[in-house]
């Protein structure tokens, strides 16, 4: 069984607990996925079967400004150590000024375009070998030097609703991989001065993959596995080059094959529809095998 399934995670669940269940659905040991949800966000989560982890790393196209989408609820007049409304409030004033809704427009939209963001200390991200999430629960604290900020693009965010009696926003965001939606709610809490987290996260979009094509974990454990999707389905951001059989053992073999485009970058390589693997346009337009894939 080879192929990619789009999951909507549902809260309370890890991205590997997601995995667990599909090995144990599917008796095949071979499954990844691409971008981790937190345990108590839901939505997209495309998950390779077999052979498709192979090209886990290839999955969706690194340059696109707006590679994920996010539903986002943050709530004002909170901080909590983990960024979200499951982690241990922190002190603050406990009559904090609340903003009207326009003020928090003006706030969420300033993080729009390019920008640096620091992981928060509840992420996944290593220090030193660990994840600074098991710094953090165990205590130990971690000087914020060595937590390297990252390049981050933010296309759009747009509010949809506010809600002064529960002191709730609802807003969706467009963004670049890498970016942490709790650092902004955070972030955003400090520039109105009344704190906030994040207090609810479902992704519609990821890597190529949304929302109208996943398939609940329900579903998955009490009917039969549907039809998986190609191998190939989200690498459609590279060029793609045909080639005849007998260059198409070469590149199996590891050996550079002449391109028929002119190109940069990484490419997909095909015989018969049949895709053999991935490689790199070289200055003088021939290919490298980067990954073969048959």
């Amino acid at each position: 069984m080879n192929g990619i399934i789009v999951i909507d995670k549902p809260q309370g669940m890890t991205s590997h607990d997601v995995v667990s269940v599909l090995r144990r659905k599917t008796g095949v040991k071979r499954i990844g996925h691409t971008g981790t949800l937190d345990p108590m966000a839901t939505g997209v989560l495309p998950v390779f079967i077999g052979k498709a982890t192979r090209v886990i790393e290839y999955a969706g196209n690194p340059y696109d400004t707006e590679a994920k989408l996010y539903r986002c609820r943050m709530k004002l007049g909170i901080e909590t150590d983990t960024q979200d409304i499951w982690g241990e409030a922190l002190e603050r004033d406990k009559n904090p000024h609340m903003p009207a809704i326009s003020e928090i427009e003006t706030v969420l939209k300033s993080f729009e375009g390019k920008g640096t963001q620091r992981p928060p200390i509840y992420s996944a991200v290593k220090v030193k070998g660990r994840k600074l999430y098991e710094y953090a629960r165990k205590g130990v604290h971690i000087d914020e030097g060595l937590i390297k900020e990252r390049d981050i693009y933010i296309k759009h965010v747009n509010v949809i609703s506010y809600d002064p009696e529960s002191d709730e926003v609802s807003f969706d965001i467009h963004c670049s991989k890498g970016v942490y939606i709790r650092t902004i709610c955070a972030d955003a809490g400090r520039e109105l001065g009344c704190g906030a987290v994040m207090s609810g996260l479902r992704r519609l979009k990821s890597d190529g993959f949304s929302i109208d094509l996943a398939v609940s974990l329900e579903k998955i454990e009490n009917e039969e596995m549907p039809v998986l999707m190609p191998l190939d389905t989200p690498l459609g951001w590279m060029q793609r080059e045909e080639t005849d059989e007998e260059k198409a053992k070469s590149f199996a073999q590891g050996k550079m094959i002449e391109a028929k485009n002119e190109g940069i970058g990484l490419v997909r390589i095909y015989n018969a529809d049949d895709l053999i693997g991935i490689g790199k346009y070289s200055a003088d337009q021939k290919i490298k095998p980067e990954k073969v894939l048959i």
